[in-house]
């Protein structure tokens, strides 16, 4: 008869997760160390996403626990990552740039603004610029993100922007540096170094990641994370993969929404969602 002790008990379904915070911790560092793209960092904080920043985020967390990707607004702005998180309110929509970790913050030898830093901040003043016109912040807030932005929709959608940039190394024992680049954040906008990412993952669970298609959001994970998105969204504007269906099946024992009429919100949405075709072995 085994012991109580040694039995492992189910995990939460929002709890589950690939890797340690100890492996990710130490994949992530050495990549950090490494002189590569930004696409790298793009895709291993896609692959990773309790690394996504958690800046301006409400009481009622992140919505649905789902994070966009490479999320496109007006003719020529692209954001790496978007969320949005609600109070009872208003919403924030928190759009984040990443540079590399390679990107400096100050020229070599004095206290003057680096060009990839300044690069930067110009992009992240474009943005801010296209969201001060009131029909495009409207567009976005009823079209671009209109499939998510639900319940409460007609509270007002606030932008906010977060800049990933650089190593605290450059700058963190330095008491001017550090004043310098504080005073170029503003109250809906945060800067952050690629080390601070790694901050508090312990207390960070993973997030749905998402495409934002004309007509539904495509889920890429496989993890079943969270009901919330299948409660609020109609089914036929979602569309999941296999693994994720089979994942979600596995913590049905934990499904706890339920439809006014009856039965379990996600064994409807199970029904109905569109469903990724499955990709073709080579031949």
């Amino acid at each position: 008869m085994k012991k109580a002790a040694e039995q492992k008990e189910t995990p939460q379904y929002w709890q589950q997760t690939d890797k340690s915070v100890k492996r990710l911790k130490a994949e992530f560092s050495k990549l950090l160390d490494q002189n590569l793209t930004e696409q790298n960092y793009q895709l291993f904080m896609e692959e990773n996403t309790r690394l996504v920043p958690r800046e301006f985020v409400q009481n009622h967390g992140i919505h649905s626990s789902l994070v966009l990707r490479k999320l496109g607004f007006g003719a020529d702005y692209k954001s790496d990552f978007v969320y949005l998180s609600k109070s009872s309110d208003d919403w924030n929509c928190v759009l984040i740039e990443i540079e590399r970790p390679g990107a400096k913050f100050f020229k070599t030898g004095t206290n003057d603004l680096h060009p990839d830093f300044l690069k930067a901040l110009q992009q992240i003043n474009k943005w801010r610029a296209w969201f001060n016109s009131a029909a495009n912040k409207s567009s976005f807030a009823e079209s671009t993100v209109g499939l998510i932005r639900v319940p409460l929709e007609r509270n007002p959608i606030y932008p906010k922007f977060v800049l990933v940039h650089g190593r605290r190394s450059e700058y963190g024992k330095n008491h001017l540096r550090r004043s310098i680049i504080s005073a170029q954040e503003k109250d809906d906008f945060k800067i952050l170094t690629f080390d601070s990412l790694l901050e508090s993952l312990e207390s960070k669970n993973d997030l749905y990641l998402g495409v934002r298609k004309n007509e539904y959001i495509d889920l890429r994970s496989d993890a079943f994370l969270s009901e919330s998105i299948f409660a609020w969204m109609p089914p036929d504007q979602i569309r999941v993969g296999t693994k994720f269906r089979a994942n979600a099946l596995k913590m049905r024992a934990q499904w706890c929404h339920f439809k006014p009429c009856g039965g379990k919100v996600m064994d409807v949405a199970l029904a109905q969602v569109r469903r990724r075709p499955k990709k073709k072995k080579a031949s």
